[in-house]
């Protein structure tokens, strides 16, 4: 083999060294965060502070960041704006990885009036899920907290979330009767 043959063997060598190096730091950092694994569909549970009310949601993220919350128009009493009351729409909104497992979700709901047919704009519901990915007793679980802010539709604030919400979900899993 002449000097041609080794320096086209000893290049295709480096390469090959350099190709191998740069794939072991992507598993390094996908493994650091662990957004691939966020994508899907969840069940997931509001729990109300001091009380045993909790609320069920469905919720779908979407590769680049998009976020659908899937659930009935919600009748909502006791408000401390409009006329007490309002229907809230499901939440579209927005999701971001902060690394290593913990993630944060805002979502967007518009409110009216009550019944439905009246289409008075009161504003929108807005929420800030912030939550980590971590291993449960079945598999990948998320868990964390839960804000949330009443806007009027010129941005004022209406009222806030109490504090004190938590947000856990378990991801929508097929079984031979259909969804888990």
């Amino acid at each position: 083999m002449g000097k041609n043959g080794l320096r086209l063997l000893l290049a295709i060598g480096v390469l090959g060294g350099l190709a191998f190096c740069v794939s072991g730091l992507r598993t390094s950092q996908a493994d650091d965060d662990p957004s691939a694994s966020l994508i899907g569909s969840w069940r997931g549970t509001r729990h109300t502070p001091g009380t045993i009310a909790v609320r069920h949601n469905l919720l779908c993220f979407m590769p680049g960041g998009a976020v659908i919350e899937a659930g009935p128009s919600v009748y909502v009493t006791g408000a401390s704006f409009g006329n007490g009351a309002f229907l809230e729409t499901a939440f579209i909104g927005t999701w971001v990885s902060e690394g290593h497992g913990n993630f944060v979700a805002h979502l967007i709901s518009n409110i009216s009036e009550p019944p439905a047919g009246k289409g008075i704009s009161l504003g929108t519901e807005n929420l800030t899920f912030r939550f980590h990915m971590e291993n449960g007793k079945t598999g990948k679980e998320l868990k964390g907290t839960l804000e949330g802010i009443f806007l009027d539709p010129e941005g004022n604030t209406l009222a806030q979330v109490p504090a004190g919400f938590t947000w856990d979900a378990v991801p929508l899993t097929i079984t031979s009767n259909g969804y888990n």
